[in-house]
C-alpha cells in the first residue's frame, strides 16, 4: 500500500472515529499525533465531504483568494476565511479575534 493509501484509511478511520464521539485527544494518541493535526484532518475532510486531499485544495485555494486582498486587514481576512467555513456547516475553534467587533 502506498503512504498516501495509508494516509488516506488513516484519515479516513479519524474522521469516522471522530463522527462517533471520540476525542481528538484520544485519536492523536491512539495514530501517534497531535490533537491540532486530528483536528486538522476532521476540519479538511469535512470541506472535502469526506476526501481530505480535495478539502485541503478547497481550503488553501479560498486562504490565497481571500489574502490576496491587500486593502484587508489580518482581522478582516481572518474573519472572513473563517465566516466562509461557517458558510459551509466547518465546525470552528474560538478565534482571537471572535469577541472583537469587525473594523
Amino acid at each position: 500500500m502506498s503512504k498516501r493509501m495509508e494516509k488516506e484509511k488513516m484519515y479516513s478511520e479519524i474522521v469516522l472515529y471522530s463522527k462517533q464521539g471520540r476525542t481528538l485527544e484520544e485519536l492523536g494518541i491512539e495514530y501517534g499525533i497531535t490533537k491540532a493535526r486530528a483536528w486538522q484532518i476532521v476540519r479538511f475532510s469535512e470541506i472535502g465531504e469526506g476526501d481530505y486531499y480535495t478539502g485541503y485544495k478547497m481550503f488553501m485555494d479560498k486562504k490565497s483568494e481571500i489574502n490576496s486582498k491587500k486593502n484587508s486587514s489580518t482581522k478582516q481576512r481572518s474573519q472572513e476565511l473563517r465566516g466562509w467555513l461557517n458558510s459551509i456547516n466547518v465546525r470552528l475553534i474560538k478565534s482571537k479575534y471572535d469577541d472583537q467587533p469587525s473594523q
